[in-house]
């Protein structure tokens, strides 16, 4: 996944594989508690939706310059997926497919330069426009994972879980409240800070235990794992 173009095939494969996954949910599978507390698969469907669009808008400002907002403010979108989560199995599934394909034909249509671009994200980051297909790939993935539809970290992408790892541990000894660090014993990475403990484990244990807290059966450190703050 060297180019923003091999990243947005990765969000094609994988938002295809998410919908037929879907497509065997009824009403009432849509209204079941997802993985994320509070939320249902509905509340996860609608928001994977709003951020196809939300990215959308990303991607316009570094094609053209003008400045947009990825959401019109924490209420607006919040509320967004509140009023969208108890819609038929159908209209979600036929929302976010329509989201989905506006991102990919945005994704794909803009230009080489538009990628150097640096636009603002939610709670004032600055991201470069090269970035914005791996924030798609993570919404995709990991929320997927969310769904409780057995998508399980062992069938998470290697290629993305790499990349996705360093931006996971960008404030991780933050989170756990000590220096902290990773090592996957499947690839030889390691990011986080040293000094510090260190995490083993495989790179997919890794990241779920990071992103979603799930202790994986490969992850080892000296003494118990700590409590991490809620990542993002």
């Amino acid at each position: 996944m060297a180019t923003p173009n091999d990243v947005i095939d990765l969000v094609d494969s994988r938002t295809r594989e998410l919908l037929v996954a879907l497509d065997g949910l009824d009403d009432a599978d849509m209204r079941a508690p997802s993985l994320l507390p509070g939320w249902t698969r509905g509340h996860v469907v609608t928001h994977l939706a709003r951020n196809a669009d939300a990215l959308v808008r990303l991607l316009t400002w570094a094609r053209t310059g003008e400045e947009q907002a990825m959401y019109a403010s924490p209420e607006q979108r919040a509320a967004d997926i509140e009023d969208g989560a108890g819609r038929s199995a159908d209209a979600l599934l036929d929302d976010l497919t329509e989201a989905s394909v506006r991102w990919i034909v945005t994704a794909r249509g803009l230009p080489e330069e538009a990628w150097a671009a640096t636009v603002t994200a939610r709670a004032g980051r600055k991201v470069v426009g090269s970035w914005l297909p791996m924030m798609r790939a993570t919404e995709v993935i990991l929320h997927h994972y969310d769904l409780d539809l057995c998508y399980t970290p062992d069938r998470w992408p290697p290629g993305w879980v790499s990349l996705a790892m360093h931006d996971a541990a960008r404030d991780l000894s933050e989170r756990a409240g000590e220096p902290l660090a990773l090592r996957a014993v499947d690839s030889g990475l390691g990011v986080g800070d040293g000094g510090g403990r260190t995490v083993s484990g495989t790179q997919a244990d890794l990241l779920a235990w990071v992103t979603r807290g799930l202790v994986g059966p490969s992850l080892s450190t000296t003494g118990t794992l700590p409590e991490l703050a809620a990542w993002r």
